[in-house]
């Protein structure tokens, strides 16, 4: 394969890393790099999340990176189309159309010799047939990180070459599956944390954008649904007979995810795929997850409220017009408002990478609600909220397999209900200090995004041993 090269590195990376101390495999990798410097594109249009983690990653093993407007990588039909240049945003390295032709503009990467073109989510990668020939013709290769359900992502993916993509998905239930279809190279890849942006402050060193001062004891940040869900999910229905069981299960403590509804509504799961049929199961699994979280919200908002009782008691500052203060605030959209538990305040978004980690640090709680569509996955406040300095209680995912049991066992609930008694016992007891020393010094050791950029190169590289992440 002509991307054979794909772990080459500069000098500086290979310092950096030796002096890291890396596992055996990284240290495998160090030795296979030859020394000239090497360049990684990731797709980026400038609004979405996860590339500039990856950016950062890459570029401190001493990688150069670009970050390109998706655009510039769409080769569609209109060649004489012109595009308008995006907006530059300082400090970044972003590669941009300048009103140049689609074969322009691939001319202009080509220049660049990318050793890897790292999209997350296909973004960049329609039409795949010309980039990916182009590509591996300098001698490179395409990796996708699925940082969302896969199923609904290639769902709008009609040529068959994706399948010979390198491909991560951050939830391990989806290898078989894909590999299944003929995915040639499919490889788990957790979500991860990045210090550079949460790392948590000293306490004389005041946030440049610092979090409100009447924070609720529980603070929830999150979308109500992913954008553009009813134009995605349009036509779709949900069986009331397997929503009344899907609710139960809730109840219950179990998890109606993606993979039970596909199991739930054929013998043969795989027959969703390919295309838009594999959106049944998702919408009944996002429908689930609403119930699930209003469930969890309503719960939260209860215990934060309940001072000396099943969780930390009621929300900071004075009560007004006779009301106790709220017991959770959901820094989150408008849609929120109609959604709003009794106990709970709905406060305007926040940048996610300016004020989010001063909440986190403020909160005394942050909750960790995952998605459903994502049997085994995690979220990113896994991870940011303990690199903040915060305190996380996370649903009970099956992908907090990750961790080893004892940090996960003291902040793990499987019931709504369980959210006030588990909140009260940290409370009580002295193990919260110690638990978020061990948080941190866990993630930054093992679940960096300079660890998951390393996977990605040895990944690249062809190595196929099990365990790298």
């Amino acid at each position: 394969m002509k991307g054979a090269a794909l772990w080459a590195a500069s000098p500086k990376g290979a310092a950096s890393l030796a002096a890291a101390g890396e596992y055996n495999w990284r240290s495998s990798l160090l030795s296979r790099m030859k020394q000239q410097p090497r360049h990684i594109l990731i797709p980026d249009s400038g609004r979405e999340l996860l590339r500039l983690e990856l950016a950062m990653a890459f570029a401190a093993l001493g990688l150069s990176v670009s970050r390109v407007d998706p655009a510039a990588l769409s080769l569609h039909a209109g060649h004489g189309q012109k595009h308008a240049e995006p907006a530059r945003q300082s400090g970044k390295n972003r590669t941009g159309r300048n009103g140049e032709s689609p074969a322009r503009a691939c001319e202009s990467i080509a220049a660049q010799h990318p050793c890897l073109v790292c999209s997350v989510n296909f973004a960049g990668l329609s039409p795949l047939r010309p980039l990916l020939e182009h590509v591996r013709d300098l001698g490179g290769d395409i990796a996708v990180w699925f940082v969302d359900n896969p199923w609904n992502v290639l769902s709008g993916v009609r040529d068959p070459r994706w399948k010979s993509l390198l491909l991560f998905v951050s939830d391990p239930g989806f290898v078989a599956p894909l590999r299944a279809t003929g995915a040639e190279r499919v490889f788990f890849l957790p979500l991860a944390g990045c210090p550079e942006l949460f790392a948590a402050r000293r306490k004389d060193s005041p946030d440049r954008f610092p979090a409100p001062e009447d924070l609720a004891p529980f603070v929830f940040v999150g979308r109500s649904a992913f954008p553009g869900k009813s134009v995605f999910f349009a036509k779709q229905t949900v069986d009331p007979d397997l929503m009344a069981r899907a609710k139960l299960m809730l109840r219950q403590g179990e998890r109606p995810d993606l993979f039970w509804w596909e199991r739930a509504m054929t013998c043969d799961p795989l027959r969703f795929w390919p295309g838009k049929n594999a959106r049944a199961p998702a919408f009944g699994a996002e429908e689930s997850n609403l119930v699930w979280r209003r469930s969890c919200l309503a719960a939260a908002a209860l215990a934060g409220r309940e001072p000396g009782g099943q969780g930390p008691g009621s929300g900071p500052g004075p009560e007004q017009e006779g009301q106790a203060a709220p017991g959770l605030d959901i820094f989150g959209d408008a849609a929120w408002a109609s959604m709003l538990p009794a106990g709970a305040r709905l406060r305007q978004p926040i940048d996610y990478y300016a004020q989010l980690p001063a909440v986190y640090r403020a909160a005394r709680y942050s909750l960790a609600l995952t998605s459903l569509q994502l049997p085994r996955g995690l979220n990113q406040r896994h991870f940011d909220v303990w690199l903040s300095g915060g305190f996380c209680l996370s649903d009970a995912t099956p992908g907090l397999a990750l961790f080893p049991p004892e940090l996960t066992r003291p902040v793990t609930f499987a019931r709504p209900e369980d959210i006030g008694p588990l909140a009260a016992t940290l409370e009580k007891g002295h193990a919260r200090p110690a638990l978020l020393r061990d948080w941190q010094a866990h993630i930054l050791e093992r679940h960096t995004y300079r660890h998951r950029a390393l996977a990605i190169l040895a990944r690249a590289a062809g190595d196929h041993s099990p365990g790298i992440i």
